[in-house]
């Protein structure tokens, strides 16, 4: 059973800063504060259509098997399926499944769309992809749980395999609480660059304006 919300939710902003870092068992990990979010108007995060950068990025890649977490509506996940992706995305707020498949349809791509925990995925996804998309998912989850998100990544990607993460917000202190919850580059390098290799980071200049300076890109490989 999830843990109980605490009170009403009207603004999940107002949530987000009543857990400065939850633990596991803390609503903001359960589908239910996300699905309080989609209800009450405050999912600021989803852009109403795919992020810009990534209609840039998909150019530059070969075409495989990609997995989005934490896909929301799934904009992005039709993106990379028009480009001849072959998408899996996933969530576990059931407003974000639904609307991602009727995206997909709209848009007449074929999507996997699984509504599931990030923390507790099917073993049949270990190594079957070869690129990870992140966005908005990373700074939504706990700090406390980055290290599982890693272990999660390194499981669901295949050897050789890219995770690709744009990773938000880079100026807010981790103090201020989430989500989002900040992040620095140099905490990026710290987790990720134990087992995996860097071969791309840039400051994108097409990010779109309030996003603009405070996010980095970058190509995580797996060994």
């Amino acid at each position: 059973m999830s843990p109980p919300l605490r009170g009403t939710i009207k603004r999940c902003g107002k949530l987000f800063e009543t857990y400065p870092c939850p633990g596991v068992d803390d609503p903001v990990n359960t589908p239910d504060f996300w699905e309080a979010c989609y209800h009450t108007g405050e999912d600021q995060w989803d852009l109403g259509g795919p992020t810009p950068l990534f209609e840039r990025v998909v150019q530059e890649l070969e075409p495989g098997r990609i997995c989005i977490i934490g896909c929301g509506r799934g904009w992005d996940a039709v993106t990379f399926a028009q480009a001849g992706f072959t998408v899996t995305a996933i969530d576990f707020a059931e407003t974000a499944v639904l609307a991602a498949r009727r995206n997909a349809l709209e848009a007449g791509v074929e999507i996997s769309v699984l509504k599931e925990d990030l923390f507790d995925l099917p073993d049949e996804l270990h190594g079957q992809f070869d690129y990870l998309l992140e966005y908005i998912c990373f700074c939504a989850v706990s700090p406390s749980r980055r290290f599982e998100y890693d272990r999660v990544a390194w499981q669901l990607l295949r050897p050789g395999g890219m995770l690709l993460g744009l990773f938000f917000p880079l100026d807010k202190p981790l103090a201020e609480g989430g989500p989002p919850w900040g992040v620095t580059i140099s905490e990026l390098h710290q987790l990720f660059s134990l087992h995996w290799h860097l071969d791309r980071e840039e400051t994108p200049a097409d990010s779109i304006e309030p996003r603009r300076g405070r996010e980095v890109l970058q190509y995580w490989r797996k060994p």
